[in-house]
């Protein structure tokens, strides 16, 4: 790899667009991990919190593969894992310090982050990879078969696949046995649905973004 002394503007800028699209890849991955632990009220369905932000995962996955390519986009996806993995860890020794005499939130910490996280980073991390590694592939499989037009079907496409995947898994480690059965089922056609519809809501962001992203590496 050449020291970024002596790449050229072009790399620098293709390296430097890589490095912020992981970056934020893998924070949005823990924030969605974090909050996830919150069930929210959804006229009578449980949701968990990360579904506000895991279609963003998918489209930043989206650029990665459209503009790095399969490869570059499988690391991007375990560094995501590895640094939610490691962050899951520092959280539950954290968790088991002794508290300090007087901290009244050692019960709080430990509910959130300490109980409750294990099962849904679990469940997140399996989800991630599966679907992440689905979503590359099918959306590779889709451009080869369109070229480079139709960013749109590849990019929803792969996600009809991905986010089915990503429910199912997510969903059945984290929260089955925790919510009647019932709640469960809901809860896991629901986050389906409304993923998939918040992906396709938010998609025109999605296309200028790489429009623009196209426009900053060439």
């Amino acid at each position: 790899m050449k020291d970024w002394g002596i790449m050229d503007q072009k790399e620098q800028r293709r390296m430097g667009l890589l490095i912020v699209l992981v970056s934020m890849s893998a924070g949005a991955l823990l924030v969605a991990n974090l909050a996830a632990t919150k069930l929210w009220d959804f006229f009578g369905v449980a949701v968990d919190g990360g579904i506000l932000i895991f279609p963003i995962e998918y489209i930043l996955g989206d650029m990665m593969v459209e503009m790095y390519g399969e490869k570059s986009s499988k690391i991007a996806t375990w560094a995501g894992v590895a640094f939610c993995g490691f962050s899951a860890l520092v959280l539950m020794v954290v968790g088991r310090l002794p508290a300090y005499p007087g901290w009244t939130g050692q019960e709080a910490y430990a509910e959130i982050l300490g109980f409750s996280a294990p099962r849904i980073i679990l469940g997140s991390l399996v989800a991630y990879v599966v679907s992440q590694i689905a979503n590359i592939v099918v959306f590779v499989k889709i451009r080869e078969k369109t070229g480079d037009k139709w960013y749109f079907a590849r990019s929803i496409g792969s996600s009809v696949v991905a986010h089915a995947l990503d429910s199912g898994i997510f969903e059945v480690i984290a929260f089955l046995g925790v919510l009647p059965f019932n709640e469960f089922v809901h809860q896991a056609i629901f986050a389906y649905v409304a993923a998939l519809l918040l992906e396709i809501a938010i998609f025109p962001v999605a296309k200028l973004l790489v429009m623009q992203a196209h426009k900053f590496l060439d």
